[in-house]
């Protein structure tokens, strides 16, 4: 029995095979690109914020807050503001912070918690600050500097306590949206961390 290979071939089959290959050259690489359009697989994830962003530049210093150091290398900051006694709802982000903080793993060394309350913490909240969140700095908030740079922002941001980010700069840059979950936030500055050049 006789074998016979691509050589041997008629030179009209040979011809075929070739333009079978060059289509496949050309039009595979389209047909692959359409199907990953079309079902998603294997392309790239870009990363838009699930938290709120803050469009117009506010900085913890415009709060009247003694936060330090800022500057490049300084740590990133999940700050709690309250514009009035810091009561349970202020201290259940107090403790979101902290589980954010410990939830970033290696990366935690780069990032403190902060509270900066208007009002002098009660004798009982500041025992229970210090029992529970030993590494927790307190500073005091300005309240009319706070409210005055949140003028151009959404109404409820000015209302309550709230969780914000802030950058090494002392920028803040993203704030939690009590509307979706808190492991939004954790990736919002997992991703910040990621591609940060200052701290």
């Amino acid at each position: 029995m006789e074998n016979h290979n691509a050589s041997d071939a008629p030179p009209r089959r040979r011809g075929q095979l070739k333009l079978l290959a060059v289509f496949g050259v050309v039009v595979g690489p389209i047909l692959v690109a359409w199907i990953m359009a079309r079902s998603g697989v294997g392309v790239p994830e870009s990363h838009t914020n699930k938290s709120d962003l803050l469009e117009q530049e506010v900085s913890v210093q415009a709060w009247g807050a003694g936060v330090e150091p800022l500057g490049y290398g300084a740590p990133w900051r999940l700050t709690v503001t309250t514009p009035g006694e810091c009561t349970e709802a202020c201290l259940a982000l107090v403790h979101e912070a902290r589980q954010i903080n410990v939830a970033l793993g290696r990366e935690a060394g780069r990032v403190e918690h902060v509270l900066l309350p208007a009002q002098p913490l009660s004798a009982e909240t500041r025992e229970r600050i210090e029992t529970d969140f030993p590494r927790l700095a307190v500073q005091p908030l300005n309240q009319s500097a706070y409210q005055d740079s949140l003028n151009g922002q959404p109404q409820d941001w000015q209302q309550g306590p709230q969780l914000w980010v802030v950058d090494p700069l002392g920028r803040v840059v993203l704030r939690r949206n009590p509307d979706r979950p808190g492991r939004q936030i954790l990736d919002d500055l997992k991703h910040l961390l990621k591609v940060s050049k200052i701290g």
